[in-house]
């Protein structure tokens, strides 16, 4: 579903591109050689001229100094191996997630429940794989210990 989305913009950012261009092209149709060479000298000219003065000011500042900061993690992140059960899934939840999944099941096998499954699966794409993600987290979580080895 959302390739359908990016496909449909980048038609329309290519169709955009493609305007500009034939606006361009029309514009530089009416100059001749000599001024061509100059308008791409003077291009040249700007571009390298904010370029250098970029570097030079980059090498050139008062400060100086590059202030290191420490990172900070939000608390509602999970990290990797960090023995925490903090996030850990309750077997009340997953079964709570397991009925709603099978709900969705049960509709998408009726007639009149299927325009309802679609209309969800339309308005709520990542729904479904979220469901999917977090039954397989929950599977992963059955696997590994509280010190992250297998079991």
């Amino acid at each position: 579903m959302m390739y359908g989305v990016f496909q449909k913009m980048g038609a329309a950012v290519e169709r955009r591109q493609r305007q500009a261009a034939d606006y361009l092209n029309r514009k530089a149709s009416t100059l001749n050689r000599k001024q061509l060479a100059r308008g791409l000298l003077l291009f040249c000219l700007v571009c390298s001229s904010i370029s250098g003065f970029t570097i030079w000011h980059s090498l050139h500042i008062p400060s100086g100094s590059i202030h290191i900061q420490p990172v900070r993690v939000p608390a509602h992140t999970i990290l990797q191996g960090d023995g925490s059960n903090e996030t850990a899934l309750t077997n009340r939840q997953v079964k709570r997630f397991r009925m709603f999944r099978q709900y969705l099941d049960s509709l998408s096998r009726t007639q009149s429940g299927k325009a309802i499954y679609d209309s969800i699966a339309r308005y709520q794409p990542g729904l479904l794989d979220s469901l999917a993600f977090i039954e397989n987290a929950y599977q992963l979580q059955l696997k590994t210990s509280d010190n992250g080895k297998w079991k």
